[in-house]
């Protein structure tokens, strides 16, 4: 069943698809008054409900019933080194598919892309609506955050407190994520790092170790950006699946 995003704040007895969502229930998807279609908030909460009236920018709806759905524990957040083209969009898509609850967008000293205060702005809102419509074709009730682009240095200085934190490198000596994962208890919080094209420079990677990141490597092969992610992302679910 087609599935429609309505903010947590709109939510009643007979809420109403607005905008861009109602464009594309009754536009795009040719949805029409009688329709069951699917709504989620994107802090957990699904309901069915029926299109019971289409006016030129509304549909109006009844919720049919209403599930709660627990977030994917441990928490997920990912910061990684924006990638050139449209590489980020995917890593976006499979975070969501992941259930990944944060993605941080980071500009380093020895990648290729760079943003002005304003383009990062537009590029959150971007990536923003790109997670919005993953979540919705592939059933996630948790609506992932990104935050607006970051240098690696402001990033370490504001994150949060507790939890394991892991970056991938092609430095030597380094455990295999599986050597690092193996024997814990499942954390409340996994923070995974990952650089981009040109990886993290030397000065970077002494300030991640010293904001207490551990160094993991990822296999023998030199992964592409969006590559190692996924491959992180999915390995640290994999060990914590209930």
């Amino acid at each position: 069943m087609d599935r429609f995003f309505l903010s947590p704040d709109q939510w009643d007895e007979n809420p109403i698809l607005r905008g861009g969502e109602a464009h594309h229930c009754f536009r795009v998807m040719r949805k029409q008054v009688g329709d069951n279609i699917v709504i989620f908030d994107g802090n957990g909460k699904e309901a069915n409900a029926t299109i019971r009236a289409i006016s030129k920018n509304e549909a109006c709806l009844e919720i049919i019933d209403t599930r709660r759905f627990s977030a994917l524990l441990p928490q997920l957040e990912v910061a990684v080194g924006i990638p050139k083209g449209k590489s980020f969009d995917l890593i976006l898509q499979k975070a969501a598919e992941m259930g990944v609850n944060r993605i941080q967008p980071l500009v380093s000293e020895q990648g290729n892309v760079r943003f002005k205060a304003r383009e990062a702005l537009l590029k959150r809102d971007k990536w923003q609506r790109t997670l919005l419509e993953a979540c919705k074709q592939c059933g996630q009730n948790h609506l992932p955050e990104v935050r607006v682009p970051a240098l690696v240095d402001h990033y370490l200085e504001k994150i949060e407190s507790g939890g394991i934190r892991i970056v991938g490198a092609l430095t030597s000596e380094t455990k295999t994520l599986k050597e690092l994962l193996e024997g814990l208890e499942s954390p409340e919080r996994v923070i995974l790092m990952v650089g981009p094209e040109g990886d993290f420079s030397a000065g970077e990677y002494e300030r991640i170790f010293e904001s207490g990141f551990a160094p993991v490597g990822l296999g023998e092969l030199v992964l592409r950006t969006e590559t190692a992610v996924i491959w992180m992302a999915a390995a640290v679910r994999y060990q914590f699946q209930s």
